[in-house]
């Protein structure tokens, strides 16, 4: 069973995943669920990002617009475009600080440093104790 003291053994697919801290700003409060590992980087599909009050989005779906007249049309184009974009990212793990959500609901954060391994490797490797 995964816990914050034997995540880096298991399998990080499936988790949830929030980057909390980045040397690239466009990356920082990034969230969704691990989709696939590679050794430098994760897939995530990323939760939309709300532009503008009134607006529902959904990956994969068109957005739903409330109250139409009281959006500009300029949000309006901002969100259309914005839901149209694949909710997939790739984050790459040297630069970042991440939040795993385990399973039975603790938050452990870690380096994305410590993490630089293919998946299959990190099983074999050796960690100090934090």
């Amino acid at each position: 069973m995964i816990s914050s003291n034997n995540i880096f053994y298991h399998e990080l697919i499936g988790l949830e995943l929030k980057v909390v801290d980045s040397s690239n700003a466009s990356l920082i409060g990034i969230s969704g669920t691990v989709v696939d590992e590679t050794k430098k980087t994760f897939l995530i599909e990323a939760e939309p990002r709300k532009i503008c009050e009134n607006i529902k989005a959904e990956p994969g779906k068109n957005a739903t617009i409330q109250e139409s007249s009281n959006l500009s049309s300029e949000c309006t184009r901002k969100v259309m475009n914005d839901v149209s974009k694949s909710a997939l990212k790739l984050i790459p793990k040297d630069v970042s600080i991440f939040e795993f959500k385990v399973p039975d609901g603790t938050i452990v954060e870690i380096d994305g440093k410590i993490l630089l391994n293919r998946p299959e490797d990190r099983i074999k490797k050796r960690y100090k104790k934090f």
